[in-house]
């Protein structure tokens, strides 16, 4: 589905990177990947707030690992606001990337998350995922949401940020054994209508398709409905993907488009989401905006490829000039439609037709010393050549 939709670099924000690993050299279909390893209990920790040793040891095996740097879910299995402080400090001391879906057991995933987050990053690196999904109208009017997210960033040299175009979110379908989803953002997505919060209320929604599943069908994953949806969720032990068409469209076009007093965006870059199926809708959601002229095509690009690219350091990316990688994707401006894609000027896909050559991981040179064992190909990126380490204000923090 990435190439499909012209993507030839992406940067997974949860892992795990050892599945990513071994996948990637069978089914990379030539893309560049680098990986954040997600921390949550039961997945590195052993619960909410877990002591300060099991924290270093966490994150040092998984940067030691490949993994570019460290994901706090705190949207879905929200830590407490020590142990999320805690995470952002050791993972900034060992030069790692920090990524945040906003959320504490203090503070959801809304707007008062994304505040707590500027409060417990304390100056340093952070970047913050999906800026658009803090401003669905949980606390107050969307608008009134959108403002105070957009002020507090205009002053927040540190962040970065990015936010997406997706209308559907993308949750984890588990319950757990008191009958409740295991979820916060699928708790806060079935209150938002109305529905009880439990295996019984998401069933519900699933039966008047308010909610979706992801299933494969035939090699596609496509998102199901009714009965069809909940016999697949069942069947599967409640161990898939479901979606909810809670994104607001207003918030993903002011993210996308506010500047600030001196022209530059304060929501840094567009992104994909868990949600979106067809993965990655950049450009079929992308381009209605430029046709809007709230965008203009080389505002778009920067968006989607020159900044994201800055953002990890990538100094070879998300630019066509001398030295770089000849990634390039070739696409229809008036229906999105992808036609070629080229990865490091080797022909990735064609009018559909996929060549699947091997992917490659990017890692830092510390990952390397792993993964140069495994046989992966690998390319060597250095973080200190990063956005997010240097700041906006271009010095490493």
């Amino acid at each position: 589905m990435l190439i499909n939709a012209g993507v030839t670099t992406a940067i997974d924000f949860e892992g795990p990177i050892e599945v990513i690993k071994r996948e990637i050299t069978k089914y990379g279909c030539g893309l560049n990947i680098a990986g954040l390893e997600a921390i949550y209990p039961e997945n590195g920790i052993k619960n909410q707030d877990p002591p300060l040793d099991e924290l270093k040891k966490v994150i040092n095996e998984n940067l030691d690992s490949g993994a570019i740097g460290i994901k706090i879910l705190g949207g879905h299995y929200p830590l407490t606001p020590e142990a999320t402080y805690n995470i952002i400090q050791l993972t900034n001391k060992e030069k790692g990337y920090v990524g945040f879906d906003v959320g504490t057991t203090k503070a959801n995933n809304n707007i008062l998350g994304l505040e707590e987050a500027i409060k417990l990053a304390e100056g340093k690196p952070l970047h913050i995922a999906h800026v658009n999904a803090c401003c669905r109208g949980y606390i107050e009017d969307p608008l009134l949401e959108l403002k105070r997210a957009m002020d507090i960033l205009k002053k927040s040299s540190n962040v970065v940020s990015e936010s997406h175009l997706a209308l559907h979110n993308g949750c984890y379908g588990g319950i757990d054994e008191n009958g409740i989803p295991m979820s916060y953002v699928m708790r806060d997505s079935l209150k938002a209508k109305g529905y009880q919060v439990s295996k019984e209320g998401l069933e519900e929604a699933l039966r008047v398709k308010y909610a979706g599943v992801y299933a494969l069908v035939g090699s596609k994953i496509e998102y199901i409905y009714g009965s069809k949806a909940i016999d697949y969720w069942k069947k599967r032990e409640y161990k898939v993907g479901v979606c909810f068409p809670i994104n607001r469209r207003r918030s993903a076009q002011v993210c996308a488009t506010e500047r600030d007093k001196k022209g530059n965006f304060v929501v840094d870059a567009i992104s994909s989401d868990g949600g979106a199926i067809p993965r990655n809708c950049i450009l079929s959601h992308g381009l209605p905006l430029v046709r809007f002229c709230a965008l203009t095509l080389g505002e778009l690009v920067k968006k989607i490829s020159l900044t994201p690219s800055r953002m990890f350091g990538l100094k070879n990316k998300g630019h066509l000039s001398i030295g770089a990688d000849a990634d390039i994707t070739i696409f229809d401006p008036d229906n999105a439609k992808v036609e070629i894609v080229l990865i490091k000027g080797r022909v990735g896909m064609v009018s559909g037709i996929i060549f699947n050559n091997p992917g490659r991981l990017m890692v830092t040179e510390r990952g390397a010393k792993k993964i140069g064992k495994g046989g992966i190909p690998y390319e060597i990126i250095n973080l200190e050549d990063s956005l997010f380490l240097k700041g906006k204000g271009g010095e490493n923090k």
